[in-house]
């Protein structure tokens, strides 16, 4: 089997990226993201075998974190139509590319936090009520290490049930593409972290709000 050129390989990359940014319904800034990086990524020996799909969602996922876009891995590739093993082979590359290439900053818990609120279609009072508890774990040092997604799920599923709004773990899990018993982890360790917290800052707030009905 002849192999592909260089050239040949950008092209089919470059289709994959459409493909995937026109699932994703993501920018087409991210999309001339995705095609600068994959000009800089093709030429070097990242792997035995090209697997286009594969190379098209690592690429994608790089691009949107270069953007400060909060998406998945995962998320990328079941749009894609990847299959397990070419998952796998994604995240070989997705890593290679990260030690190797190019270092990629995350995007904040924040970012999370409103485009998971968006998917669920909570509003921005789930919005800012998540956000202030993403910000108070921080002080209290618990976001540092643990893995942004599943903050931002146990501070959207607790600013849920402090505003009373019905949604269940399931839900959130499925949207942020972790499983419930990660969400039920960070979700207690937030609560215990910040109850007291809560209580203290619901206080006030209905304080002022008797002050100025005074």
């Amino acid at each position: 089997m002849q192999r592909l050129t260089t050239k040949e390989k950008a092209i089919i990359l470059a289709k994959e990226l459409t493909k995937g940014i026109e699932k994703l319904q993501l920018p087409y800034s991210t999309l001339n993201e995705a095609l600068t990086m994959a000009q800089e990524i093709i030429g070097k020996k990242l792997g035995r075998k090209f697997s286009p799909k594969a190379f098209a969602a690592s690429i994608l996922y790089l691009a949107c974190k270069e953007q400060g876009y909060p998406i998945l891995l995962k998320e990328i590739c079941y749009a894609m139509g990847l299959n397990k093993k070419e998952m796998k082979r994604a995240l070989l590359i997705y890593s290679t590319i990260t030690q190797k290439i190019r270092k990629i900053s995350k995007p904040s818990v924040n970012k999370y936090v409103e485009r998971l609120v968006d998917l669920l279609g909570l509003g921005e009072k789930v919005k800012e009520r998540a956000i202030q508890i993403v910000e108070d774990a921080k002080e209290k040092g618990l976001v540092a290490g643990r893995n942004p997604v599943s903050i931002a799920a146990a501070a959207v599923y607790y600013a849920c049930k402090k505003l009373r709004i019905a949604i269940t773990q399931k839900e959130i899990a499925a949207k942020a593409f972790i499983t419930e018993a990660t969400l039920r982890n960070r979700y207690k360790e937030i609560k215990e972290l910040l109850g007291d917290n809560e209580v203290h800052r619901s206080r006030i707030k209905g304080s002022n709000l008797l002050l100025e009905r005074a």
